[in-house]
């Protein structure tokens, strides 16, 4: 376990993903289990970790959309999305390009992507120069873990690397919007609210 203040802490979480092992770390909405989302074997250990049936696909988080652009198509609609809403809690859906594992896209032809404004995610994108796996820290099925020693608990022995940024506020989750269907489809409201994407739109 090492301090998201420690100045290492991004590179040390980057070595780990960069050499195929899997971390914890925080976002702004819930904490999550990270790997190279490009390494079908990084993807599995996640899977795994979690408990999660292999059939659901698993978001993605990248540094900017730029990063993002290399593995799923941005339409007009993504890309407005994104200028309002990123960095922050959305995750839009979007037609992949064909470079993602197929555990990470569970054979849909479309990911999941977001860019966080987490300062520590920042920091990690800093030095690490590919997308990592974003689904939420917990056993599948269960709650949402708020609590540092609830994540401790549950996934020490299990990942390689655990970022402690403590406690984190009460969150839904991010929202998740589905922008390959017309119009948009709000598959999961989150943390940003139903009301504002209608506004939005």
């Amino acid at each position: 376990m090492i301090k998201a203040s420690d100045p290492g802490a991004p590179r040390r979480a980057a070595s780990v993903v960069e050499s195929g092992g899997v971390i914890i770390y925080p976002t702004e909405t819930l904490y999550g289990i990270g790997a190279l989302a490009s390494s079908e074997k990084s993807a599995g250990r996640v899977f795994d970790i979690k408990g999660r049936p292999h059939g659901s696909p698993i978001p993605i988080l990248g540094r900017d959309i730029t990063m993002l652009e290399d593995l799923v198509e941005f339409n007009e609609t993504a890309a407005s999305l994104a200028e309002k809403f990123w960095p922050g809690p959305l995750t839009l859906v979007l037609r992949e390009k064909g470079k993602l594992p197929a555990l990470i896209t569970a054979g849909t032809g479309k990911a999941a992507v977001r860019v966080s404004a987490h300062p520590f995610v920042i920091r990690l994108f800093n030095e690490l120069d590919c997308p990592v796996t974003s689904t939420s820290a917990n056993l599948s099925g269960g709650d949402n873990l708020l609590e540092f020693y609830e994540i401790y608990d549950t996934f020490n022995g299990k990942v390689e690397l655990i970022i402690d940024s403590g406690n984190i506020p009460p969150s839904k989750g991010s929202t998740v919007v589905d922008v390959t269907t017309t119009p948009p489809e709000i598959i999961r409201e989150g943390d940003i609210t139903f009301r504002e994407l209608k506004e939005f739109f």
